[in-house]
């Protein structure tokens, strides 16, 4: 017998996914008593030969402390929502510009097509520099832990923000939480854990976690 279920907390527990991602292979589900929430991984799926769960499934599961909170470590039963939810689409980058063919060989991006006649060339004005969004040094509000996707780290502002899985704003990061949490940097569209605190329309992330 594993050790999760030598530990396990409470049997016969209802509880709905809130997100499962089967390129990941966990999720989370929310606990019906409204206690929280918590942590599912795919194996535990297979050991119950069930398929991979949607937003809205019903389970009812067995709960056992994990190192990092409470997990799912057995499923008795999985009812599908009766309206499947729509699939959430994620943010899509727009594509790099490319030089035009009308775009001489190493002419610098964003001067426009040199005229035939030796007119005057229209030349797009350069994008002003990425403003340094200011730390706030005591953010208040309760820390929640999540899971999102770098969206951008700036290298002369020392700073980012973080594309969260679920709905809500991006999470601002800068250069000592990255040190506060053991890393150096991160790339654009790395998958992360981080722990968040301040309001919900200004979260900063007071940790951040390579997943």
């Amino acid at each position: 017998m594993s050790e999760e279920l030598k530990n396990v907390t409470a049997t016969n527990v209802t509880a709905t996914v809130k997100w499962f991602k089967p390129e990941k292979g966990f999720g989370f589900v929310r606990l019906a008593d409204g206690s929280g929430e918590a942590f599912l991984h795919a194996s535990v799926l297979a050991a119950a030969s069930l398929p991979n769960p949607v937003e809205g499934t019903t389970v009812v599961c067995d709960l056992a402390q994990g190192a990092k909170g409470p997990q799912v470590v057995a499923i008795h039963s999985a009812t599908p929502p009766e309206t499947p939810p729509a699939p959430r689409a994620r943010n899509q980058r727009p594509p790099r510009a490319t030089a035009s063919a009308s775009q001489p060989v190493g002419q610098p991006p964003g001067l426009g097509a040199q005229p035939e006649d030796g007119g005057e060339s229209f030349i797009r004005p350069p994008k002003p520099p990425r403003e340094r969004r200011e730390r706030q040094a005591e953010p208040s509000g309760p820390a929640t832990m999540a899971y999102g996707t770098v969206r951008w780290y700036n290298l002369d502002s020392q700073s980012g923000l973080i594309e969260p899985w679920e709905d809500g704003a991006t999470v601002y990061f800068d250069r000592a939480t990255l040190r506060q949490s053991g890393l150096d940097i991160v790339a654009d569209g790395e998958d992360v854990r981080y722990l968040a605190v301040g309001s919900e329309d200004a979260p900063v992330a007071q940790r951040v976690e390579l997943i």
